[in-house]
């Protein structure tokens, strides 16, 4: 049997010390690690914030422009379907036009002896 010196630690025990060491990772270098990525990610959030104020004040703009022509256009479209629909609506009832009486032929030439009204003559007869 070997004898161990008292002094001098196990060699499976300093062994172990080194390679757990050795295996574990320094913690200055993963939390280096992590900022890199924090600040990546930021750096891609802050281009997104850009890209989307970007797209809102080109459609703010895009509908500052467009809309007052629009209404313009919805007004025009509302005239031209009111005399679309005035145009379709069925024909109005005719007025009824009373003819002069010196062109009533019922006077001179009447359907049923019952009818007939005898108007005077305002022209005198040729002798």
């Amino acid at each position: 049997m070997l004898l161990v010196d008292a002094d001098q630690p196990e060699p499976m025990r300093s062994g172990a010390r080194e390679l757990a060491l050795f295996l574990t990772p320094e913690p200055g270098a993963e939390a280096k690690e992590v900022e890199e990525t924090i600040e990546g990610m930021l750096l891609r959030l802050e281009e997104f914030c850009s890209l989307a104020d970007l797209i809102r004040s080109d459609t703010s703009q895009i509908l500052e422009e467009n809309i007052p022509v629009l209404k313009a256009k919805l007004t025009e479209m509302r005239g031209i379907y009111a005399k679309v629909d005035r145009l379709e609506s069925p024909a109005p009832v005719p007025v009824t036009y009373e003819l002069p009486t010196l062109y009533r032929t019922e006077d001179y030439f009447p359907v049923d002896a019952g009818e007939a009204q005898h108007h005077p003559r305002t022209c005198p007869r040729p002798l």
